[in-house]
């Protein structure tokens, strides 16, 4: 049956238990569709942690206990930097994000990589398109990283789960080591990425997620790979005014919105939360307040945890409880169970 969200029924979208490229697309069509409904809807998210380091349930849980809803997307970094003075892969946060499927909710994994030169992953690599080489030291490490990410991923396809994969996030600021590269050889980098992943491991469940910082306000599409290896734009944003940016460090974020959209991709705020007021006094209601009246093509938003977590600041009610707001539980089915449709009826 149809399920209603937010007082309108929508129609099913077959959820695959099985996994592969029919769930991918069912899930990207689902997504693409929010947008474009009379009664439109932008799916919520929340970061869980770094996995092997941080990562849990507990915020999210918190989150719950204060809003009634849990998140409709939960995320994971494969990343645990957070005991380690290089990051290492580390994919045990897995087991929660199968359950998190089987419950109906959306799940992102993102990864702070392991520099193939052995420093911390906010030490720039000088020789970037090396990674691309495997007679190459930083070759050969880049692409033992790459099997240990792809055994991850495919654990997770194993399992049916279709996964928001972003890689190589905020690739246009100057702290990762991934970062301020040339774009060309950032181009060839993903390329090289997406063809193991893709054709060599097999893993047709990763929806592919190109992510600049906003804070970067003139090129946040220089890096962008092509449409044949993205499935959704998004922007990393941390603004204390959502709407439209401060004007200093996030200047225009209106026009990166529209610069963003100009690539035809689905679009999602891919991180968000506040930049400086970070003591417990943002008002998360600012967030979807923006997102409806300023970037309605928003087809979701992915809240960070801790200190900028909408639980532990002010208005995660009138955040999650938003009409506009899709949560875990109106997102509907466990796995075998369908997907719903956006909701039609309001123009």
């Amino acid at each position: 049956m149809a399920k209603a969200v937010n007082g309108a029924k929508t129609a099913p979208i077959a959820r695959h238990a099985a996994g592969g490229q029919s769930a991918k697309s069912d899930v990207l069509r689902w997504m693409s569709g929010l947008p474009h409904g009379g009664e439109r809807g932008v799916v919520s998210g929340f970061f869980g942690g770094y996995s092997g380091g941080t990562f849990s349930l507990e915020q999210t849980e918190l989150l719950r206990k204060e809003t009634g809803h849990y998140p409709g997307l939960l995320a994971c970094d494969y990343g645990n930097w957070v005991s380690s003075a290089n990051t290492q892969v580390d994919t045990s946060c897995n087991g929660t994000l199968k359950k998190w499927w089987s419950s109906g909710g959306l799940v992102s994994v993102g990864i702070h990589m392991p520099s193939p030169t052995g420093h911390s992953f906010d030490t720039k690599l000088d020789d970037f398109a090396d990674l691309t080489n495997t007679h190459t030291a930083v070759g050969r490490s880049w692409q033992r990283s790459l099997e240990r990410m792809g055994d991850g991923l495919s654990d997770l396809q194993k399992a049916g789960v279709v996964v928001l994969w972003r890689p190589f996030h905020e690739m246009n600021g100057d702290w990762f080591w991934w970062a301020n590269q040339h774009p060309s050889a950032f181009k060839r980098v993903w390329a090289y990425t997406y063809d193991y992943l893709v054709n060599t491991r097999g893993l047709d469940n990763l929806i592919w997620v190109y992510a600049p910082d906003c804070s970067r306000n003139s090129n946040l599409t220089d890096y962008y790979p092509g449409a044949g290896k993205v499935d959704v734009v998004g922007l990393d944003c941390y603004t204390d005014n959502p709407s439209g940016g401060d004007g200093k460090v996030v200047r225009n974020l209106d026009r990166q919105y529209k610069q963003m959209l100009s690539l035809g991709k689905p679009f999602a705020f891919t991180e968000v939360g506040p930049r400086f007021r970070v003591d417990g006094t943002f008002n998360w209601k600012k967030w979807i307040d923006a997102i409806q009246q300023r970037y309605p093509r928003t087809t979701y938003f992915l809240a960070w945890n801790d200190k900028w977590s909408p639980a532990q600041n002010r208005n995660a009610k009138g955040l999650m409880n938003d009409p506009w707001v899709i949560n875990r539980d109106n997102i509907g089915g466990a796995t075998g169970a369908p997907f719903h449709a956006p909701p039609v009826g309001r123009s």
